[in-house]
């Protein structure tokens, strides 16, 4: 059974031309990442957000471009819930 592998481990040589550029593109820049005119990693660096924040905006920015966006938010609720515990406990 053949899988789609994220983390680019097979032999890249196994594709070649536009499947390998295809390939780099879903893996790079998934058309979900690029719903505006900046990527969410991008804002993510540029405002210095910690993990916890930056899951927080990239859940909410990408969840309307899922086929489960109820999902991304409870995902990103889950992150925002453990930044609110660091903050009220001191420990950030």
């Amino acid at each position: 059974m053949s899988k789609i592998d994220p983390f680019n481990t097979y032999d890249k040589t196994a594709l070649s031309g536009l499947e390998n550029i295809a390939h780099r593109e879903a893996v790079n820049h998934p058309s979900h990442y690029n719903s505006g005119n900046i990527e969410v990693i991008d804002a993510i660096e540029d405002w210095k957000l910690d993990f916890n924040a930056g899951n927080v905006v990239k859940y909410v920015a990408r969840h309307q471009h899922k086929a489960n966006p109820i999902e991304d938010l409870k995902k990103a609720r889950w992150y925002l819930d453990r930044l609110i515990e660091r903050i009220e406990d001191g420990s950030k």
